[in-house]
């Protein structure tokens, strides 16, 4: 059931996971190696933009699939997935903490201030798990 019903969900939770691959490669590197190449912290920032995208994409399709009301704005489906305990909150407010760091764009700042590293060392850890809850969620209405 889960398959052919939830077709666009985990279609986006496997693109945000390819994108969590490259994510951790980065953060390994170290917040002294991504903070002194300009290239890195633009693609840092892109491929976290990206993995947001992805996981408020597969956020808003599974309130969509399930019928859940749908909110306005894509973050909140993931406000909707708190509500009905598919995410614990700390997950849903670190994502959405994420979605507004990357709404802003990446400008001319150094971003090395303003979180970027800690921002994708955490998300890369918040959206991991964020991944695990939606499949447990996915196999649980399956059933």
């Amino acid at each position: 059931m889960a398959g052919s019903d939830f077709a666009q969900v985990l279609q986006e939770l496997d693109a945000l996971e390819a994108e969590l691959d490259p994510m951790r490669l980065l953060v390994d590197e170290g917040e002294q190696t991504f903070a002194r190449a300009p290239t890195a912290l633009e693609q840092a920032y892109h491929q976290l933009e990206s993995a947001i995208g992805h996981t408020l994409g597969s956020a808003r399709a599974l309130v969509e699939q399930v019928e859940w009301k749908a909110p306005e704005e894509d973050v909140g489906a993931i406000e909707v997935l708190v509500e009905k305990d598919v995410l614990p909150e700390r997950i849903g407010a670190d994502i959405i903490e994420i979605a507004e760091f990357t709404h802003d764009g990446f400008g001319e700042v150094a971003f090395e201030s303003y979180g970027l590293y800690d921002r994708m060392a955490r998300g890369v850890d918040t959206l991991s798990e964020y991944v695990e809850y939606v499949h447990h969620f996915l196999k649980e209405w399956g059933e």
